[in-house]
């Protein structure tokens, strides 16, 4: 599995709509194997190390966890959609988020390994932190970076979404390596058949 893919979306939620893609003309779906579920996870720095430890030891915590990653992905979906579709959140996504907001309890601490001091605010749970991080990741994304920089990939044969952090905004391509070189290809080779 290629593990680039677990953050080409530059940011934790459209990292998740990114579990689902296309590779070798099937559907793969990341959080249906339990091992590579936890290891995105992991690669999206959503884990404390006993996050970590309890998912690893406990099949029906990471199964449990696996569901509400599936249902905040579909929610996530509804939020590109609407963007793409309106360029806003729709009253009833919006609902949605603050419905699931109410369910996750924080806790905050204060951080003193760093030079100063910092407020932290983590999960009670592991299911509670890593839903805390992922809606905190798209408050935070809807709020610092235009929605017209939250875009889909432009290949035709591919379903992932990036934010475009590019200077110019013109980003095509969720990776230019996976996507770029090969719709480059196919449009050379189309205009040398075409002579």
């Amino acid at each position: 599995m290629n593990k680039s893919l677990f953050l080409l979306g530059g940011t934790a939620w459209i990292n998740l709509v990114n579990t689902t893609y296309i590779s070798e003309n099937q559907n793969i779906d990341i959080l249906i194997e339990p091992s590579s579920t936890l290891q995105w996870l992991e690669e999206n720095n959503l884990l404390r190390e006993s996050d970590f430890q309890a998912l690893k030891n406990e099949d029906k915590l990471l199964n449990s966890l696996t569901v509400e990653l599936r249902s905040l992905r579909d929610l996530s979906k509804m939020i590109l959609s609407d963007l793409e579709q309106q360029g806003k959140l729709s009253l009833n996504v919006t609902e949605q988020l603050k419905r699931l907001t109410k369910q996750v309890k924080v806790s905050l601490t204060i951080d003193s390994e760093s030079d100063k001091l910092e407020l932290v605010y983590e999960g009670l749970t592991t299911r509670e932190h890593v839903l805390y991080m992922i809606i905190h990741s798209i408050i935070q994304t809807l709020d610092t970076i235009p929605t017209h920089r939250i875009r889909n990939c432009e290949h035709p044969k591919c379903l992932l979404y990036f934010v475009d952090t590019s200077k110019s905004g013109k980003r095509r391509w969720c990776s230019m390596e996976l996507c770029g070189n090969r719709q480059k290809a196919a449009d050379f080779y189309a205009r040398k058949k075409k002579k």
